[in-house]
C-alpha cells in the first residue's frame, strides 16, 4: 500500500472479503454502478494494523471509504453516504416513515450481527489467526496502534466459546430471521416495495445464513427469507460484487447455486 487512494472524485473502498461490515460500501457502490478502487485489507493477516494502513485510518478497522481527502470508518452511515454523494439508484426511500424503518433495520442487522460475529469467530477467523505461528501472532499484535485494541486482538486470538455460548448466539440469530420473516409479510423488500440500504446491508450479514445456518434456512421456518435471499443474489451487482472475494465470500457462489440462483464466477486475478 504505497498510495492513498480516493483524493478526487473516484472513491476508494480500503476492506476485507465482501462479508458482514467489511463488504456493505462494495455491495452499495456496485448496485449504484460507481467506479471505485478496491484496496483489499487481509483480517487474517492484520493488514488492518500495518502502519501504512492506519495512516489512512487510525481506527485500525474495515472498512474504510476514502473520497474527496476525506475519510469514513464507520460502514453504515458510510453508505448512507455513497447513496447521497454519487449518481445511480437511490437506495433510500423519499418517505419520512420508511427512511425510518430502514435506518432502524440497519441499526437491528448491525446488532444482530454481534451474534453471527461469535459464530463466524468460531467456525472462520479464528481459525486462520491461530494457525499462525505465535512468533507471528505476537509480532502482529505488537504493531496495533493502541493498548485497548492490543489487548483486545490478544484475548480474542486466543478466544474459544462455550457450548453454551454458541447454542445462545444461534438461537439470537434464529430469532432475527423471524424478525426479518415479519416485515418480509409486509412487501417485497424490508422497508415495502423499494429495494433499499435496508436490504442490502442486511444481507451483507446474512448472505450465508443458508451454509452457517440451515435450520433457520427452510420454506418452513422463513420461506419469505429465503426468496429475499433468492432475488438478491440475482442481482447483477450482487455477483459483481462476490467476484471481488479472494478467500471467505467466496463461499457466496456455491450457496447461490444450492438455492437455485447460480451467478457467474469468474477467476481471481
Amino acid at each position: 500500500m504505497t498510495e492513498t487512494l480516493g483524493q478526487g472524485e473516484r472513491p476508494a473502498v480500503y476492506t476485507w472479503d465482501p462479508n458482514s461490515n467489511s463488504g456493505k460500501p462494495l455491495f452499495v457502490l456496485n448496485e449504484k454502478g460507481v467506479d471505485f478502487d478496491y484496496r483489499y485489507i487481509s483480517l487474517p493477516d492484520f493488514e488492518q494494523h500495518a502502519p501504512e494502513y492506519v495512516a489512512i485510518n487510525p481506527d485500525g478497522t474495515v472498512p474504510a471509504l476514502v473520497h474527496r481527502g476525506r475519510v469514513f470508518a464507520e460502514s453504515t452511515p458510510m453508505c448512507e453516504y455513497i447513496d447521497k454523494a454519487f449518481d445511480g439508484p437511490s437506495l433510500t426511500p423519499d418517505e419520512p416513515e420508511a427512511r425510518y424503518r430502514m435506518r432502524d433495520r440497519c441499526r437491528r442487522t448491525d446488532k444482530a450481527a454481534e451474534s453471527l460475529s461469535v459464530i463466524g469467530w468460531h467456525l472462520h477467523l479464528g481459525p486462520m489467526v491461530r494457525s499462525k505461528s505465535p512468533e507471528e501472532l505476537a509480532r502482529l499484535i505488537a504493531r496495533i496502534p493502541t493498548q485497548e485494541r492490543r489487548i483486545s486482538w490478544e484475548t480474542a486470538s486466543k478466544a474459544t466459546f462455550s457450548e453454551a455460548q454458541l447454542a445462545d448466539a444461534r438461537r439470537r440469530v434464529g430469532d432475527y430471521v423471524k424478525e426479518l420473516e415479519a416485515d418480509l409479510a409486509h412487501g417485497l423488500w424490508l422497508v415495502g416495495d423499494e429495494y433499499s440500504l435496508a436490504d442490502i446491508l442486511t444481507f451483507a450479514n446474512f448472505y450465508a445464513l443458508p451454509a452457517g445456518y440451515p435450520e433457520f434456512a427452510t420454506d418452513g421456518y422463513a420461506p419469505r427469507v429465503l426468496d429475499w435471499l433468492r432475488r438478491i443474489y440475482a442481482r447483477p451487482a450482487t455477483a459483481k460484487t462476490f467476484n471481488m472475494a479472494r478467500s471467505i465470500a467466496r463461499r457466496a457462489f456455491g450457496i447461490a447455486a444450492n438455492l437455485g440462483c447460480p451467478m457467474m464466477e469468474l477467476a481471481h486475478a
